[in-house]
């Protein structure tokens, strides 16, 4: 029930949302690559979030490693206070899952309304094999290789209800220096 089309299109908008959410703080973009299946190493822990409207349900797992680097390098650079307790791993994971599923969210809304998108699920990867299990007519799985150190995996599973056909093109924003936002 989804178009080759519209499967095409979710590849390439999860594509640009983990490149953009696992981009480095230098500026270096993260290297995606499709794969056949995600093989998530022992210990690692995934992040799940939904995508649901009337007529289908997206599933996005991001499979984190267990590597200690992992917390650091998923760490956003910001203002440090020094009262505040420093954001746990899962915060991390979770804080990278809203921002590539919200990307993904906001596209969607230009073809379809009335989507929602769930909070973050911190579960054991060792759940990955049954995600397989549940009728989806559309899945991929990519590896997102954030530099020497860090490398994940990415799944994205689609259940439909109706027929699904669009055709999505990243946009291209033009760069605007020297006006004032008011909000």
């Amino acid at each position: 029930m989804i178009s080759a089309h519209a499967g095409e299109s979710l590849d390439r908008m999860f594509v640009h949302s983990l490149e953009s959410s696992f981009s480095g703080p230098a500026g270096e973009r993260a290297v995606v690559t499709r794969i056949d299946q995600a093989c998530p190493a022992a210990g690692a822990q995934m992040a799940v979030l939904m995508i649901a409207s009337h007529t289908f349900r997206l599933v996005m797992a991001l499979h984190f490693p267990p590597e200690a680097d992992t917390q650091r390098l998923l760490a956003a650079p910001g203002p440090a206070d020094e009262n505040a307790a420093p954001p746990s791993m899962r915060d991390h994971m979770s804080e990278r899952g809203n921002m590539c599923c919200g990307m993904v969210n906001r596209e969607l809304g230009r073809f379809f309304a009335h989507t929602g998108m769930s909070t973050p699920h911190i579960i054991d990867s060792r759940s990955a094999p049954f995600m397989a299990a549940l009728p989806h007519e559309h899945v991929g799985h990519w590896r997102v290789e954030v530099d020497e150190q860090l490398q994940l995996q990415a799944s994205l599973c689609l259940h439909t209800r109706a027929p699904m056909d669009f055709e999505w093109q990243a946009q291209e924003l033009a760069e605007v220096t020297g006006e004032l936002e008011f909000f």
